[in-house]
Parts: structure tokens; sequence; C-alpha cells
């Protein structure tokens, strides 16, 4: 009864554990990046940010509202608007002197193409933190199968002591060993699946889809080396840096501050036009006319506010200059870190390749041989399974920092918030006043 009862037991959990895998989604980095790049919030707020500068495009460049009015003059004591003695219908309308205009349409022309190159700035710095999490899951996952790989190892190992020991050629003490170096690694076992979940939990929040969806990650902890070159890498990337653009575009936009500054010095104009009503006598009708109105503004009695936003504006500009030359000091200096730091993974990368792992299977060999012949004890053999199974993890770990050291690299130049730029209210950047 107990061997049935035992029997459907595994059953049920074979049938559950199969049916959990066929819930989980293969899931490859590319399709990863893609849909992270489609569903994470960081990349849908700043693509709906380039919406918010055309609207801001379309509000600089329109013209000011005209005015509607109607005035009624000798109007009789008595408020009876029939016999009102003038009656005037006027029509108004404020024009910008020459230039105002498009020079706060090319401002804002200049904040879309910062929008649309912080679209693209967002979208590179995300992929990279989809690559980090997605290499950090291969990590975890790989650590997971060689731990489990070590204890079914180890569980071998554990029969031949055991049948040294009946034999009465091992000591029971070789037996315990065994045992305990299993439990140890099924410790370590369970902090590592641990570890796999918050990887992978992570990774679907970067891809906007935290919903209980478990994915399978298809691709594998694996580097290929670049070849590269310190200077033509610092070029490369400097010349693809988003960041570096939109710290070059603040520079324009701050000229175009500065135009508009100097350019709040000239007149505006006003130009209306009126219909009228003049009564010459009460009771004998109304006479029409026609009024012209022209008045134009004069900045030239508020210069002092004048010169300040034209002070302001240069002084924004030179900011924006240095603040330019300093970015690309940075971002030349981030970008030769990052190259330095590939270069130091890809040697310890190539020392594994070339001797290390070599030398440690060869050593692992040898260890069981000699353990097998009795030429070794079991502290030995433990010490040099101790060693492989070290050997491995760390391998496992120089290709995760190696392909961790590339990504930083691929992003080294956008990683630096863009400086704030002015907002202009007191340089007329607003949209027109009703």
């Amino acid at each position: 009864m107990n061997k049935v009862f035992a029997l459907f037991v595994f059953v049920y959990m074979a049938f559950g554990y199969a049916q959990e895998n066929n819930d989980k989604i293969e899931l490859s980095l590319n399709a990863a990046i893609d849909t992270a790049l489609t569903n994470n919030p960081e990349v849908i707020a700043s693509l709906k940010e380039i919406e918010a500068t055309e609207g801001q495009i379309l509000q600089a460049g329109r013209l000011e509202n005209a005015q509607f009015s109607v005035e009624a003059n000798e109007i009789s004591s008595g408020f009876d608007f029939g016999d009102t003695g003038e009656l005037d219908l006027n029509f108004n309308q404020p024009i910008e002197f020459f230039g105002k205009r498009s020079t706060r349409t090319q401002f804002a022309e200049y904040q879309k193409r910062s929008a649309e190159l912080n679209y693209e700035r967002v979208k590179k710095l995300i992929s990279s933190q989809v690559k980090k999490a997605y290499y950090n899951g291969l990590l975890s996952s790989q650590l997971v199968e060689s731990i489990q790989s070590n204890i079914n190892l180890l569980n071998d190992f554990l029969a031949q002591v055991t049948d040294r020991y009946q034999a009465g050629t091992s000591s029971y003490l070789d037996v315990i060993r065994a045992k305990v170096e299993i439990l140890r690694l099924k410790n370590e076992l369970f902090d590592a699946m641990r570890n796999y979940q918050q990887v992978t939990g992570q990774l679907k929040i970067l891809l906007g889809k935290d919903n209980g969806t478990e994915y399978e990650l298809t691709d594998v902890l694996y580097y290929q080396s670049q070849n590269f070159n310190g200077d033509t890498v610092i070029n490369f990337y400097s010349s693809q840096s988003n960041f570096l653009r939109i710290t070059e575009i603040q520079v324009e936009q701050n000229k175009s501050l500065l135009s508009l500054a100097e350019k709040n010095s000239l007149p505006d104009f006003n130009f209306g036009l009126a219909f009228q009503n003049r009564q010459p006598l009460p009771g004998n009708g109304f006479d029409q006319f026609l009024g012209l109105n022209v008045g134009v503004s004069l900045p030239m009695f508020y210069s002092s506010g004048v010169e300040g936003d034209i002070q302001e504006a240069e002084a924004n500009l030179f900011i924006s200059d240095i603040r330019l030359q300093y970015a690309k000091a940075r971002v030349s200096q981030s970008i030769r870190t990052a190259f330095n730091n590939l270069s130091f993974a890809e040697e310890q990368l190539i020392l594994f390749d070339t001797s290390i792992l070599s030398e440690v299977e060869e050593e692992m060999r040898a260890g069981i041989t000699a353990y097998q012949n009795g030429q070794v004890d079991m502290l030995n053999l433990l010490d040099i399974y101790r060693t492989h199974r070290a050997t491995k993890i760390e391998y496992s770990r120089t290709v995760y920092n190696t392909l961790l050291a590339l990504t930083e690299l691929e992003v080294a130049g956008e990683k630096e918030a863009p400086l704030n730029l002015p907002q202009g209210e007191t340089l007329g950047i607003n949209p027109v006043r009703d």
C-alpha cells in the first residue's frame, strides 16, 4: 500500500513539474530587449515626451489672439441703448516684430530634437539593463545547473565510498564527509535557486511583464572577443553618444534664447479696424464710418528689463558652452574606463580558456583515478573536487563580468543625465499669452 501511495505521489509531482515547464515561455536576449522597448514605462514615457514637444512647437508658432470688442458711447441717462450716439465694432490683431515667432518655434524644435535623442538614449539604457539582468539570470541558472551536477557527482562518490566502507577499505568517516558535502551543496542550491527567482523577477519588471509569467532563458553565457582598439572605441562611442548630442543642442537652444532676448528690444505692433456708427442728431439715424488703428509697443521705456534678459541669455549660453566641453571630457573618460575594464576582463577570460580550465579538468580526472587506486584519501579528493567546482564557478563569473563590461562600454556615453535647461520664462519663450 505504501509503495502504491509513493508511486502516486511521484507521478503527481512529475505531472505538476511538466505542467509548470509547459507554462514557461522561451525568451531569448533579443526578444527580451524588443519586449522591454515596447512595454517598459520609461521608454513609453520618453516617447510621449516627443508628442509633448510637438505640442510646444504648435504653441510657439501661433499668433497672439485677435481681440473683438463692442464700444457704445453717448448713452442716454435712462440707459436706452437704442438712443446710443456712437456704436463701434472693433477688431484688433497684435503682431510681433518679424523673427520673434520663428525664434520661439526654433527653440521648440530644438526641444523636440532633444526629446527624440533622449528617447534613443533611454532605449539604450533600458536595453543595457535588460542585458545585465538577462546575463545575471543566465549566470544564476548556470550556477543552479552546476551545483545540481556536482550533487549528482557527489552522490556517485558517496556510492563508491559506501561500497569501499562495506568492503572494509574505507572508514565510515569518509561516508559522513561525503554526506555532509552533499548537504552543504543542497544549501548552496537553495540559495542559487532563490537568487535566480530574484533575478528573473527583476528582468520581468524591466520587460513590463510582471504578471506571473515564467520565462525560460534560451541564450547561453558566452563571450566572443571584440578585438577593440582604444582610440577607435573612444571615437566611435563618443560619436554615438546621445547625451553629447543633447548637450550640443542645449548650446543651440541658448543661442535661440539670446536671439529672442535681443529681439525683445524691438517693438511689436497692433493693427485695428473699427466699424463706426455715428448719430449726428437724435432720431436722424446713423452714419457709417470705417476706423483704422495702428499701434506700436515702446520697449525702450523698459530697457533695464530687456538688458537683463540679454545678460541672462548670454550667461546661460556661456554656461552651456562650458558644460559641453566638460561633458565631452566626461564621456571620453567614461568610455576609456569602460574599455579598460573590458580589456582586463578579457585577459582574465583568456587565462581561463588557455590554461586553467584544462589543467583543473586534468587534475580532477587524475584525482578520481588516484582515489579509486587508493593513492589519495577522501579529504584530498574532496579538496580536488572543491577546486574543480570553484574554478567552474569562477569561469562562469568571468564570462559574466566580461559581458557586463561590454554592456557598460556600449552605454558609457549615455549614463549622465542631461543638464537642466533654462526654462526661458523671463525671455518670452512661453507660448504667446492670450
